[in-house]
């Protein structure tokens, strides 16, 4: 994967904290191509352009993370969870939802 872009939703609503996690991946030799996006609309339409991976911010107050996990999921397209914080059951709920993993964003 690191000899072609990597196609992200990154489904956060702090740009800062976007622009983090792509320098993160550069860092590790990943060429990125990402659009970040923190409404229901603006995430179905980021969908529409078949990205290779969903890295989502759980505690956005503008859009609801359990359906953004179905969204992905029905699409096929793999999303892990980039939180703040690990709540055991809620990562428990979110990983049965769907999601593909559960990173801390530290």
């Amino acid at each position: 994967m690191k000899d072609q872009a990597l196609r992200l939703i990154i489904l956060e609503d702090n740009p800062d904290e976007a622009g983090l996690i792509v320098q993160e991946l550069e860092r590790e030799g990943f060429a990125v191509e990402w659009s970040r996006v923190d409404t229901e609309n603006t995430f179905r339409e980021a969908l529409a352009g078949s990205p290779d991976l969903i890295l989502a911010d759980c505690n956005i107050p503008s859009f609801d993370c359990m359906a953004a996990i179905n969204k992905a999921r029905q699409s096929a397209i793999p999303l892990i969870i980039v939180s703040e914080t690990a709540d055991g059951a809620f990562v428990v709920e979110c990983m049965r939802s769907g999601a593909t993993d559960y990173v801390l964003k530290d």
